[in-house]
């Protein structure tokens, strides 16, 4: 699907943006770095390109820190901290720089000089391979995981505009769907409006933690919450209270392998249905919940087994 480049190249400084411009137009780009003093570097499908005929200075890195904050100083304030701004599109910008700290927690950047824009695409039909794990005479709870960039945030798109408009050939009625759309990266809304088609019966809860998801089940009584980067412990008793409320839910995690995922305490016995693990290369592998419980009776053993051998 055609996604909107303007504001991608509006960050692009103007002797280098012909040249990413026709990058974008040849290749499927996922990622154009700036750091200072180096060439700008594109990560694609297919690997790592480097522009050769342009190196990136610090007056480079002030104008598109200038043109960020022009899209909303206050939104730039707040977003600073999380280490990254959000684009118009869904488009997500990471930030490198100096951090300062108080009382152990990041305030803000400064001397911001690299950024990493992380292109956001929505590709229907994604969710095929899955439907049967993901829709079983309802919709089941499931986690999402992989590592960044492994097509996570596009796969709940897709299975938001299934669920949300119906899929006759597989029997699926169509459902009230929510997004909790903390980073603004799902439905990537602008003033309100889904930038994504994200289907006919989909409501939005822009920027709003994933701890208050609660709000959307008491205001917009949906079917299916989708929820992107479920991590801390506020996340998991926000998902276990909505499905205690009779809503299905349907989340990702960043984890690199199935293991991960309970060496990070992801897991909660009975909160999912299935986990469906990607890989760096967008395939992806699904584990039942009866293989959630042996991991998690496997990991409380090993943890045992650790604890008397420290004694």
């Amino acid at each position: 699907m055609p996604f909107n480049r303007d504001s991608i190249l509006s960050l692009v400084p103007h002797e280098a943006r012909s040249s990413v411009e026709y990058e974008l137009t040849k290749e499927q780009v996922e990622e154009i770095r700036f750091r200072p003093g180096r060439k700008i570097e594109l990560i694609t499908r297919r690997g790592r390109k480097l522009l050769d005929d342009f190196l990136f200075s610090s007056d480079d890195a002030v104008y598109v820190i200038n043109q960020l904050s022009q899209h909303s100083v206050y939104a730039f304030e707040e977003e600073l901290k999380h280490g990254y701004i959000t684009l118009k599109g869904g488009h997500r910008v990471g930030l490198g720089g100096e951090a300062v700290v108080e009382a152990g927690k990041v305030k803000t950047l400064k001397h911001i000089r690299s950024f990493n824009i992380r292109i956001s695409r929505s590709i229907h039909g994604v969710c095929e391979p899955y439907v049967d794990h993901l829709f079983h005479h309802g919709w089941n709870n499931i986690l999402i995981a992989g590592p960044p960039q492994s097509g996570k945030t596009t796969l709940l798109r897709d299975v938001a505009k299934v669920a949300s408009d119906g899929w006759k050939a597989k029997q699926i009625p169509p459902s009230k769907v929510a997004i909790v759309d903390e980073r603004s990266e799902i439905a990537a809304s602008f003033e309100g409006v889904p930038q994504f088609d994200i289907g006919e019966r989909t409501d939005v809860l822009d920027r709003c933690p994933k701890a208050e998801m609660m709000m959307l089940v008491r205001s917009m009584s949906p079917d299916l919450i989708i929820v992107d980067e479920i991590g801390s412990d506020t996340d998991k008793v926000a998902i276990k209270e909505a499905i205690r409320a009779g809503v299905s839910i349907l989340c990702t995690a960043h984890a690199k392998t199935f293991e991960n995922l309970y060496d990070r305490d992801i897991f909660v016995r009975g909160l999912f249905d299935g986990i469906i693990m990607l890989d760096h290369d967008k395939r992806g592998t699904y584990y039942s919940g009866k293989e959630i419980h042996r991991a998690l009776d496997w990991s409380a053993r090993r943890s045992h087994i650790d604890d008397r051998r420290r004694v």
